[in-house]
């Protein structure tokens, strides 16, 4: 009766897992089918710089919304400020020098003319050198978006440093690969229905399709954008094109 009884379990075991193969069977089957598909930031842009610079300012919080050209971190400019003084001093007496020449024309001899020419052209030039790297330490914002991460601290001596993470979430990149089969189904410009695994169904403009297919996998690329400007979607979690 012992050994009845189980038998009598081995077999409703081996049942079990034969069910249990069958069933993950069919779903591995089903994605293979429908192919993979998430959901990621249209941008995800890490803001850094080249050198060695010390951190003057953090200019944002993380979880902040920031706009296109907004400030986020300043760079100490050490004695730049001084340079752009004197530039800016040399330069107006190099326009003055300029002004007096043009008012000699008749009377100064062409090579001095030159001199003062070429003298103004070099002074706009150092001018504009260092506006350059003056705006090279203050690091902005490239397009709207969210502050993910902060790795720059006030004070700290950085080099060739990535300071801020920034992520756009009010449009997502849909990212799909789909099995060759699916390949005449998808054209740039055409609209596709999503399942969201968080948001529910959603509409998404196609934006490119791959014109070569994997290799080893059989699969080709699609991408699309999908709006979201109420945050209903969010970007790391999955979907499923179903048109």
């Amino acid at each position: 009766m012992t050994c009845w009884f189980l038998r009598g379990k081995a077999r409703i075991a081996w049942a079990l897992g034969l069910a249990l193969w069958v069933c993950s069977t069919a779903a591995i089957a089903q994605d293979l089918d429908s192919g993979y598909c998430q959901l990621g930031p249209i941008s995800d842009t890490r803001v850094g710089f080249a050198g060695r610079e010390i951190v003057r300012e953090v200019a944002v919080e993380l979880g902040e919304s920031v706009a296109r050209d907004d400030v986020l971190v300043r760079l100490d400019p050490a004695g730049l400020p001084a340079r752009f003084d004197r530039a800016r001093a040399e330069l107006g007496q190099a326009v003055r020098a300029m002004d007096r020449a043009n008012t000699l024309e008749g009377v100064l001899v062409a090579e001095e003319r030159d001199q003062r020419e070429t003298d103004l052209a070099v002074r706009r030039g150092t001018m504009l050198e260092i506006e350059l790297e003056m705006q090279r330490l203050t690091l902005r914002a490239p397009h709207d978006g969210i502050v993910v991460e902060i790795m720059a601290r006030e004070g700290e001596l950085l080099e060739d440093s990535v300071a801020v993470r920034i992520v756009e979430l009010s449009r997502l990149l849909v990212e799909a690969d789909l099995p060759l089969g699916q390949f005449a189904n998808f054209n740039p410009g055409q609209i596709v229905q999503l399942e969201t695994e968080t948001g529910g169904d959603a509409e998404a403009l196609v934006t490119f399709v791959d014109p070569m297919v994997d290799l080893a996998s059989r699969s080709f690329r699609v991408r699309a954008e999908l709006d979201n400007s109420d945050r209903r979607h969010m970007p790391g979690t999955t979907c499923i094109l179903i048109d």
